[in-house]
């Protein structure tokens, strides 16, 4: 089984923050499997089955706040078995030109609170993620306010490109491999 996970922040005021991209790509991922997340009863969670590829897999959204995804990644991993390697989170990256994309086979949460929850819960560094620009923050603004706030104007005419980037990044993730996914991936957009 095949786990994706996008991490944001419940409810419609967060719905198109910066914050939320993660989010934003497995309702792409769900758009093109033709599927609809539901609420679990089991963990604080929206899901849906579907195949990416040749894959089984669920698609994710913890419901928690972000600094509190860990313990829904935690809880879908176990009931359907999923083991670390084949679990792909999505998130935002502040430290990212938006619009760039980068894929990674392991690594620490960086400054990201939802990464560091999922870290906590699950115990290991060792499971595909992919990063999605949202940065550069203006100097001197607050760190909080850029990534609860919606894109800019100019943002959000790339934002169905990105997300739909990042999408294609998953299903190349099952279908070529982590490390073939961050060949072709992880360069910036203009590259």
């Amino acid at each position: 089984m095949k786990l994706v996970v996008g991490l944001g922040n419940p409810g419609k005021e967060y719905a198109r923050s910066r914050h939320n991209i993660g989010f934003m790509v497995v309702e792409e991922l769900a758009l093109r499997q033709g599927v609809e997340l539901k609420k679990m009863f089991w963990f604080p969670a929206r899901q849906a089955k579907c195949s990416i590829g040749e894959n089984e897999a669920r698609l994710l959204e913890p419901t928690t706040y972000m600094n509190r995804s860990g313990k829904a990644v935690w809880g879908a991993m176990k009931k359907w078995r999923a083991v670390a390697a084949d679990t792909v989170v999505i998130y935002d990256d502040v430290d990212l030109e938006f619009g760039d994309i980068r894929v990674r086979g392991k690594g620490s949460g960086g400054s990201h609170n939802g990464m560091k929850s999922v870290l906590e819960w699950v115990q290991t560094k060792a499971f595909p993620r992919v990063r999605v620009g949202i940065g550069p923050r203006p100097i001197g603004a607050d760190m909080i306010e850029f990534v609860l706030g919606d894109f800019a104007e100019e943002e959000s005419l790339g934002l169905e490109k990105v997300v739909g980037r990042a999408a294609d990044a998953v299903e190349s993730i099952f279908s070529i491999g982590t490390e073939r996914t961050m060949n072709t991936f992880n360069q910036s957009k203009t590259g």
